[in-house]
């Protein structure tokens, strides 16, 4: 898990793991490189990195492409892989898991323009329940999604979770808790890391 004042660099963080943004421009008196699954990030083909990278941003209006709520799921699975029929199949098993019977088949607009910021997280959500990723980027995954519908996506964000290397972005302390490894980021920089007990008992490393 990242944690730090806002503007510390979290979510930068988890664009570097995405491939989403250069990691070291030229320049910076800085050296390193970020691995995914024992591979260089910055020497990975966004097709290849998205196979083992599946993430839920606090605002993801950039990963909307003004298709149908279904096409916008299914988004970027390569067909010889998984058939149509068993996308359509597990698209509709979601959608139901997920309660967004209302979104299916909706045009989603532009940039999502044509949703709520709940509305958004949710299908990026099943998007990445259905690409079941080894591993799950999730910066504030319920930031946007009112609170009667919140315990909903938080059960199915545990079974999208399940067996998985979890990257997380959140502020509640339940999930700080239970954090199997605390990175605290200053200023962009590593500042301590350990689990929530030896951070509390001030045994974390620096």
């Amino acid at each position: 898990m990242l944690c730090g004042e806002s503007g510390c660099g979290k979510t930068t963080i988890t664009k570097l793991i995405n491939g989403l943004i250069p990691h070291f421009t030229s320049g910076e008196n800085l050296t390193g490189n970020v691995c995914v699954e024992g591979c260089v990030v910055a020497n990975t083909q966004m097709y290849e990195l998205a196979k083992v990278v599946g993430s839920v941003f606090q605002n993801p209006k950039s990963q909307f492409f003004n298709l149908d709520s279904d096409s916008e799921i299914s988004f970027g699975l390569e067909n010889e892989e998984f058939p149509p029929q068993e996308i359509e199949n597990r698209v509709a098993q979601i959608v139901r898991e997920l309660k967004i019977e209302q979104l299916q088949h909706r045009n989603v607009g532009e940039g999502g323009s044509n949703l709520s910021g709940g509305e958004k997280q949710r299908i990026s959500i099943a998007r990445a329940m259905l690409k079941d990723a080894p591993i799950v980027i999730l910066d504030e995954a319920t930031a946007s999604i009112d609170p009667e519908n919140e315990h909903l996506i938080q059960q199915a964000i545990s079974e999208l979770v399940q067996g998985k290397s979890i990257v997380t972005i959140a502020h509640r302390l339940a999930t700080i808790e239970n954090a199997d490894q605390i990175l605290v980021i200053d200023n962009g920089r590593l500042s301590q890391i350990g689990t929530h007990v030896e951070l509390i008992k001030g045994e974390s490393a620096k």
